[in-house]
């Protein structure tokens, strides 16, 4: 494959260390950020997990909530891989608070480049080729 997504490596406290890869897509319902991990079983691109949870207050541009519910190492993931930080703002739903993160854009991009295409041009940002300013 001509662009292949760079892996990254996963440190959980109950499997150990997982090469993984970002898969960047939104949500159906309202077009928020969705982050998940794959990684490559026998060959082929498995789930691993969700890296951010769908709640019922969308979360802003380039957010997200993380799953920490099903991924308790997940916020280190983030920091450690510089991918994101957290915003201060958590939102509870049922038992769990969400922390919000702000990710990286550009370690995004760097990561999965096709998924922060998409996105972009789904919430409007989509960059737009280098041209030169016409003299009036």
């Amino acid at each position: 494959m001509d662009n292949e997504k760079k892996q990254v490596t996963y440190n959980s406290s109950f499997s150990g260390e997982t090469q993984v890869t970002l898969d960047i897509q939104q949500y159906m319902n309202n077009k928020a950020m969705y982050i998940g991990l794959m990684c490559n079983e026998d060959g082929y691109d498995e789930p691993f997990g969700d890296v951010t949870v769908n709640l019922s207050v969308a979360a802003p541009n380039y957010c997200g909530y993380l799953n920490v519910n099903d991924m308790p190492d997940i916020e280190k993931f983030i920091t450690e891989n510089e991918l994101g930080e957290f915003t201060g703002f958590t939102q509870r739903s049922g038992y769990c608070e969400y922390p919000l993160y702000l990710f990286n854009v550009d370690k995004l991009r760097e990561l999965c480049p096709d998924g922060m295409d998409m996105y972009e041009a789904n919430i409007g940002m989509a960059r737009k080729p280098e041209t030169k300013e016409l003299a009036r």
